[in-house]
């Protein structure tokens, strides 16, 4: 009890730290888990027995984890492969949305 104001301010600044991520993580859980609940509840109840939308099936954590894992080069290939062709589709529905006018 005998420290100075100055001694004490790294224990300020860790304890600013862990609000902090405890705000993260509390948006973290509302944004991933919240929503996802909201959603799905709203879209049976006004669907009915036609609703698609499920609930998380597993622990974003858990499913962040298994993503870290390391690809195999095939599987970045294939990865690659599905991305150039998703952009491809996007660009593909983008012009039929949106014609050209004459003279462009």
């Amino acid at each position: 009890m005998d420290s100075c104001p100055k001694e004490l301010e790294p224990y300020d600044k860790a304890h600013k730290q862990k609000l902090i991520e405890q705000d993260y993580l509390q948006h973290l859980w509302w944004g991933n888990y919240g929503v996802s609940a909201v959603s799905v509840s709203v879209e049976h109840c006004l669907a009915g027995r036609k609703a698609k939308s499920k609930f998380i099936e597993k622990p974003m954590l858990q499913e962040f984890e298994e993503q870290k894992k390391e690809l195999t080069e095939e599987e970045l290939k294939k990865q690659r492969e599905l991305f150039v062709a998703r952009l491809e589709a996007m660009k593909t529905n983008f012009e039929l949305n949106h014609p050209k006018k004459e003279g462009e």
